[in-house]
């Protein structure tokens, strides 16, 4: 069943949906969820939230592309629940993701304007990544919004974990100068 079916579904509250969604994506969602809790147990759980969520979401929105629509709920609720079950102890992990971009990406956390520079730099960033090779756009997207280990990520394209290192470093490089050529200051 193709996207807009499942939306149709959804839109007529056919419970059917719910189903067809588990089919086609639940593997991906439960993927999307392991990478950033490491537990199978509330990657599941997160992932029936995200069914939850989409049936409750869908209508009044109805999502463009279905499967980068149920990936953004599934990685905010996975984000709440990190950050719920590591309150009093950081995960190593993700504190390592995020700090890795640190040099590219400014922080301006409590600053009325921060929303629409989000948003800004947001755009900035997906003009980036049009300028990348379709394998490093990939690598970063596999670090940076899949949350997945250099190890997996060398795995998966069947290269060395140095040179998956490397190209991010490299990347994330190209993205502050980006960055900076467009006028955001880190």
């Amino acid at each position: 069943m193709d996207d807009t079916q499942i939306i149709e579904l959804y839109l007529s509250r056919n419970e059917a949906s719910i189903r067809e969604t588990s089919q086609k994506y639940g593997a991906y969602l439960n993927q999307v969820a392991y990478n950033i809790l490491r537990s199978p147990e509330d990657s599941e759980e997160i992932v029936t939230d995200t069914y939850f969520a989409a049936w409750n979401t869908i209508p009044p929105q109805i999502p463009r592309i279905l499967k980068h629509y149920l990936s953004r709920i599934t990685r905010n609720l996975a984000f709440d629940r990190l950050d719920y079950l590591t309150a009093s102890r950081r995960d190593n992990h993700m504190i390592l993701l995020l700090s890795e971009l640190d040099a590219c990406i400014p922080d301006e956390r409590g600053d009325p304007e921060a929303v629409l520079e989000a948003k800004q730099l947001g755009t900035l960033i997906n003009q980036f990544l049009s300028t990348l090779s379709p394998q490093d756009c990939r690598i970063f997207l596999c670090r940076y919004y899949h949350c997945m280990r250099i190890l997996e990520i060398a795995g998966k394209y069947g290269l060395q974990a140095r040179h998956i290192k490397y190209r991010l470093s490299c990347i994330r490089r190209d993205l502050r100068h980006f960055l900076e050529k467009e006028g955001i200051t880190v």
